[in-house]
């Protein structure tokens, strides 16, 4: 179903008719259908109008402003620690890992050898992946194989 309509834009000293086509819900504009001041104009309105799209800013009073200052302030404080925190455990892990390697090393080198082994390539097997929450987008594997 096509449809045609036609738009004026009133621009200081000149009238420009924008011709637009509907296709399949799409809405498209002819070829050379504004002049490039008007394209200009219509560019410049719209980056003013782009300002009243931002939410304006709470008028507070004093008391209210910095009761406001303080809750962010401890709220980054908290996820800063929070933030520290996971670092901290996260090399703890890390230490921990490379301490059982040296000794797996010092033990055994044949098993360190082989756990060091480049697994490039490997696909992880589809019968130990992890449940989720939500069904996946293919239910089922039908050519699947053990």
């Amino acid at each position: 179903m096509l449809r045609s309509g036609i738009i004026n834009i009133k621009i200081p000293q000149q009238t420009a008719k924008v011709s637009t086509t509907f296709v399949r819900g799409k809405r498209t504009k002819a070829q050379g259908s504004l002049s490039p001041l008007a394209q200009r104009v219509v560019t410049q309105l719209s980056v003013l109008s782009a300002s009243r799209k931002q939410p304006k800013l709470l008028k507070l009073s004093k008391e209210d402003l910095i009761k406001h200052q303080t809750i962010e302030k401890a709220w980054s404080l908290y996820k800063q620690q929070k933030r520290i925190k996971q670092v901290n455990q996260l090399q703890a892990q890390y230490k921990a890992m490379e301490e059982a390697m040296e000794t797996l090393k010092k033990v055994s080198p044949e098993l360190y050898e082989e756990a060091n082994v480049s697994e490039q390539g490997k696909l992880f097997p589809l019968d130990m992946k992890v449940t989720t929450d939500y069904p996946p987008n293919k239910i089922w594997h039908y050519k699947f194989k053990k």
